[in-house]
């Protein structure tokens, strides 16, 4: 994840100028003249002074100006900078949050599924930041099992019930390759299930529960069968849920008018798959608790012409994944508190993080 050094080179002048262009354009979505800063300023700076100063940020690359006679906007490397501002002493700065979204937090946690269901996450995560909320729900591979239980439908079709260490339960029907006796398939569902109680989820889909007997009998083959439907059970499960809120939030700014920045949003949106890539590519990537990516310094090729926030979280004692997707000159304020906010709720609400 890139920071950059060139906050170092700006005095406090060029600092707040610098931050008020990218507020304002945050705000209007249009280039920033300089009259509208020194108004917007709460120092008495003169119009020559600021267009001074933003023509010097212009020349270091942090502002761009679309033609003479227009206002400027923010370059990547501006937004970057004034991201690594608002991100300097988050520890302090995070007990600035507003009080509005601090309300709207509480509200959205009182009915209590937001602390358990990946969904209603990404639905308040969303109405946090105002922006496009992706949450990718915490895998269940560690998770072990506790019992498995047999169920004969018939002489040949076998519902299966996986019971989780956290109290989820998995069905399956197998359909067996030949008709067994109830006393074969409960001796098969006793063996299975004294296996299973070693296995985590991810083993079970590694195939270890399908391990041979020594002895094969017509329990040990129907074992075989049976361990077969577990792991084909659980396949789905492991990869966690993808949620995603949002997307009407951003569909009316001015970036996605154009049809290039709205094509390349739908195309990510609509792969449940690349979500899931893109996520765990950036979780990599991320040398703090909260990612920020904006435009190219993104790994991920299709989220170029945007701007990610990210934060790991806990749901169920599990780690999971969040995001803040939105145009580059997304309001970085609200989604850093936003995301921040709800993810330490999310914490805390299992009594510790979960890196």
């Amino acid at each position: 994840m890139a920071t950059s050094n060139r906050s170092l080179e700006l005095d406090a002048r060029s600092r707040e100028i610098l931050e008020a262009v990218v507020r304002l354009n945050v705000e209007t979505g249009r280039p920033v003249s300089s009259g509208l800063v020194e108004r917007s300023l709460g120092s008495p700076v003169s119009s020559a002074t600021i267009r001074g100063v933003m023509k010097r940020l212009e020349q270091q690359g942090l502002l761009f100006q679309l033609h003479t006679s227009s206002g400027r906007i923010p370059t990547d490397p501006g937004f970057r900078v004034y991201v690594d501002s608002l991100r300097a002493g988050w520890g302090l700065r995070r007990l600035e949050a507003p009080a509005g979204m601090r309300r709207l937090l509480a509200k959205g946690l009182a009915a209590g599924s937001a602390a358990t269901e990946p969904r209603e996450v990404a639905r308040l995560l969303s109405r946090l930041t105002d922006n496009v909320s992706i949450v990718l729900g915490p895998s269940w591979e560690d998770v072990g099992v506790t019992r498995i239980e047999v169920h004969p439908r018939s002489a040949s079709v076998v519902l299966l019930v996986l019971i989780l260490e956290n109290a989820l339960v998995r069905t399956g029907l197998v359909d067996l390759q030949q008709e067994r006796p109830r006393a074969v398939v409960a001796e098969a569902g006793r063996a299975l299930s004294r296996r299973a109680r070693r296995l985590t989820v991810a083993r079970i889909r590694a195939g270890e529960l399908e391990t041979p007997d020594l002895m094969r009998s017509p329990a040990s083959q129907c074992a075989a069968e049976l361990a077969r439907g577990c792991r084909l059970a659980l396949d789905e499960l492991a990869e966690g849920e993808v949620e995603l809120e949002g997307v009407a939030n951003v569909l009316e700014e001015p970036e996605f008018h154009h049809p290039e920045p709205l094509k390349a949003l739908l195309r990510f949106v609509e792969s449940p798959r690349a979500i899931r890539r893109a996520l765990a590519r950036l979780d990599r990537h991320r040398n703090r608790e909260l990612g920020v990516w904006i435009g190219d310094e993104n790994p991920v090729g299709d989220l170029r012409r945007f701007a990610v926030v990210t934060r790991g979280f806990a749901l169920d004692g599990r780690r999971g994944m969040m995001a803040v997707l939105g145009p580059r000159r997304m309001s970085y304020h609200r989604a850093l508190h936003g995301i921040d906010l709800l993810g330490r709720a999310l914490d805390e609400s299992i009594g510790g993080r979960v890196d």
